[in-house]
């Protein structure tokens, strides 16, 4: 099985660059943050060569305080949540406007929804702008409350693979709650060690259920 392994910085693969070269079905990918980034390279990747399963890895924010910095979160779905227009204090999402969707979910993968039993499952949402004030973070809960996850990249994977219908997983690592801004209170390292554990936990995973 041929598997792309995508995050939008080195640093947050780091640990798994390490032993990669134990992994030979692997492919890395670095797009650089950001949507855009993701989709241009994930686009011109997907054009050379074809792939069985995307693993996208990296860090993220939490909608949740019940949720351990350090956990390592499943994300199942995507959303574009800034995608649409406003009227007035209202937003209207892609989906209502007629111009495409928002929400993406993962390919199956052998005819089965692909759900790691040792990871925790949750939903995700993309965003150019991480949320930092206490007024967008209300709506944005508001708008998507069952969402657990906020990236800036999971979106524009999810939305490639459902074009080039190829399974997914999103794999974060929670490094910080989404809050005011508060670099006190993050911890990337250990968001990072978490993810990268299991990242290579999944590829065992993956290899065993082949």
């Amino acid at each position: 099985m041929q598997i792309l392994v995508i995050a939008a910085t080195s640093f947050e693969l780091q640990p798994f660059l390490e032993v990669v070269s134990n992994y030979g079905q692997c492919d890395i990918l670095v797009t650089g943050v950001g949507m855009v980034a993701t989709a241009f390279e994930l686009g011109r990747v997907l054009h050379e060569k074809k792939y069985d399963l995307l693993i996208n890895i990296g860090i993220g924010g939490c909608l949740d305080r019940h949720v351990a910095i350090g956990t390592v979160i499943q994300v199942v779905s995507e959303s574009f949540v800034e995608l649409g227009a406003e009227d007035g204090s209202n937003f209207i999402p892609i989906d209502q406007l007629g111009y495409g969707k928002s929400k993406f979910t993962s390919c199956l993968l052998h005819d089965k929804e692909i759900r790691l039993p040792f990871l925790k499952q949750g939903e995700g949402i993309t965003v150019n702008k991480v949320h930092g004030s206490t007024e967008s973070i209300e709506k944005i809960q508001k708008l998507h409350p069952d969402s657990l996850v906020e990236s800036m990249e999971g979106a524009a994977v999810f939305y490639a693979a459902d074009k080039m219908t190829i399974p997914v997983i999103e794999i974060r690592g929670i490094s910080n709650y989404v809050e005011k801004r508060n670099r006190a209170t993050w911890n990337i390292p250990l968001a990072i060690m978490n993810s990268n554990k299991a990242l290579i936990k999944t590829l065992e995973y993956l290899n065993y259920l082949h």
